[in-house]
């Protein structure tokens, strides 16, 4: 479709988009690897990454071939019949993840609900109804649909919505003695990110980590380990969960998979499939033949161990940049998170979205996270010359801040 460079695009947004997200007034009209550009010509490099969506950048060659490829075939052809892109994603993820089968599905809010149903359904079958409690942890962020929402540990996102589904428990991030406190022989599930992003970037202690294995011993419950941000490659191996020693019966993945398209995924043990009857869950869209053969695209780039040293060394180079605006700047009270999902903890007397607009405007887009803290989500293909400019533009906007 056709774009006029004359044209608002925030001005035209307004008329006729609900108005459910804050937008800035910038009209981008192109991407290539780590960049956006807009209508005038100014060249953005992006480290808001579509949300750690654009795992490959922008227009990346690999995710386009596959595109066009299966363009050649169909686009659509739904879960009642066998789907090749499909079938050959999931081989991938399962070799690459140790899993044992697959439920595709649009998002990560579709993924963490599939997973708390499949989680319930499991105990239900096997004689144990009772076993409904899902604990999350306070910050976590699962989605905006009611089960994930609920499931959400952030009450500002439920406010308004009338009652939530039932049975879910939120503790402190990363204390143990209140995990223990609420886990018991009616938990369904432990359910936790692997990094927390959108509540703050909260890396997961080792003693968390520890005592959520132990407890699904113990217990037998279920963990489910949401990697919707944290996932493919972005922790710099290619599940989060990796970095923490979680032991995982469900794998959620989203956002990075589908290297721009709609895509979720639910990694799941084989005694779940065992009970799992059809009709138990499904949708009508989930798995889409074109978002796969994209998928795998990118499943093939990022589980590269090359690849995944590179984002290691990216991080590490963030990381020192980071360290040098920390002694330089006051108000950055803390360096956080782990691979290229980081973040800045700022004094909150400063607002972190004035940090962001004064960020766009030296040509840099960063994103915001709970706790007032500047977040970074680099492309997983930036270059060591893309961070150094990266972290130039950022200097120059904290630079701004009287």
């Amino acid at each position: 479709m056709a774009q006029s460079s004359a044209e608002n695009f925030l001005a035209s947004d307004k008329k006729v988009i609900a108005p459910l997200y804050g937008k800035p007034d910038v009209n981008f009209v192109s991407g290539e690897g780590s960049y956006l550009t807009d209508a005038s010509g100014k060249k953005y490099l992006d480290f808001v990454d579509g949300i750690a969506v654009n795992t490959l950048g922008h227009r990346h060659p690999a995710v386009i071939a596959a595109i066009e490829e299966q363009l050649k075939h169909f686009i659509h052809l739904s879960n009642l019949y066998p789907n090749y892109p499909q079938i050959r994603l999931a081989e991938q993820l399962l070799e690459l993840t140790k899993f044992d089968k697959a439920f595709f599905c649009n998002s990560g809010t579709e993924a963490n609900e599939g997973a708390i149903k499949l989680a319930r359904k499991y105990f239900n079958r096997t004689g144990h109804p009772e076993r409904l409690q899902i604990v999350t942890f306070e910050m976590s962020f699962h989605g905006r649909t009611f089960g994930a929402l609920a499931a959400t540990g952030q009450p500002s996102l439920r406010e308004g919505f009338g009652p939530m589904p039932g049975e879910f428990v939120h503790v402190p991030w990363n204390d143990v003695a209140a995990l223990k406190k609420v886990v018991n022989d009616k938990t369904c599930a432990i359910m936790l990110e692997s990094l927390a992003a959108e509540g703050g970037v909260m890396t997961l202690s080792p003693e968390i980590a520890k005592t959520v294995n132990t407890l699904r011993k113990e217990t037998g419950c279920f963990v489910i380990v949401d990697e919707v941000q944290a996932g493919l490659g972005r922790l710099g191996t290619f599940l989060g969960l990796s970095r923490t020693g979680l032991d995982a019966d469900f794998v959620t993945l989203a956002k990075g998979i589908g290297g721009g398209l709609p895509l979720g995924v639910v990694l799941m043990r084989q005694k779940v499939a065992d009970i799992l009857k059809p009709g138990d869950h499904g949708t009508t869209f989930g798995g889409n033949p074109v978002a796969c053969a994209a998928g795998l695209a990118v499943v093939k780039i990022v589980s590269g161990p090359a690849f995944l040293k590179a984002v290691q060394e990216r991080s590490a180079e963030f990381l020192e940049g980071f360290k040098k605006l920390e002694a330089k700047y006051k108000f950055i009270t803390g360096i956080r998170g782990d691979g290229l999902l980081l973040g800045l903890a700022i004094d909150k007397k400063i607002p972190v979205g004035s940090l962001a607009a004064a960020a766009r405007a030296e040509g840099l887009l960063v994103h915001t996270a709970g706790g007032n803290v500047l977040r970074f989500l680099p492309p997983l293909t930036i270059s060591a010359a893309e961070v150094r400019e990266g972290l130039e533009k950022l200097d120059k906007a904290l630079s701004t801040v009287k």
